[in-house]
């Protein structure tokens, strides 16, 4: 019987650690993001032979000053073209107020980027 109140009391405590989670940053102003020109200088070279363009989304925590840390590859599309390696090659680009828009704290919430590869010409 202690042990499945011990369990129970468990079980409690983990419910209201997920709950007391900041939720998810949907909108943040970005102090700094890549340039077309990084992400060019991150192009997998495999996917510019290939003359192909992706898609990458990235999960990362925000730090206490706004930069991104503990970044993985969600979504990478297509797979075997080393996106997601060049999009976390990106992250560290990435900084954004201390404040969301709504006024709360940025740091220690989860945001997810999405990052489009995508190559164009242009007319000569």
């Amino acid at each position: 019987m202690l042990h499945l109140i011990a369990l129970a009391a468990a079980a409690v405590t983990s419910v209201s650690a997920i709950q007391a989670a900041p939720a998810p940053l949907t909108q943040v102003e970005w102090l700094a993001t890549p340039t077309g020109q990084d992400i060019a200088q991150v192009y997998p070279p495999t996917a510019v032979a290939a003359g192909k363009g992706g898609a990458v989304l990235l999960q990362c925590q925000v730090a206490a000053k706004g930069s991104l840390e503990a970044c993985r590859v969600q979504i990478e599309d297509p797979v075997g073209l080393e996106f997601g390696l060049a999009a976390l090659q990106l992250a560290p680009m990435f900084k954004m107020a201390p404040t969301a828009p709504d006024g709360s704290a940025v740091a220690g919430r989860t945001i997810r980027i999405p990052i489009m590869f995508q190559i164009t010409t242009t007319g000569d």
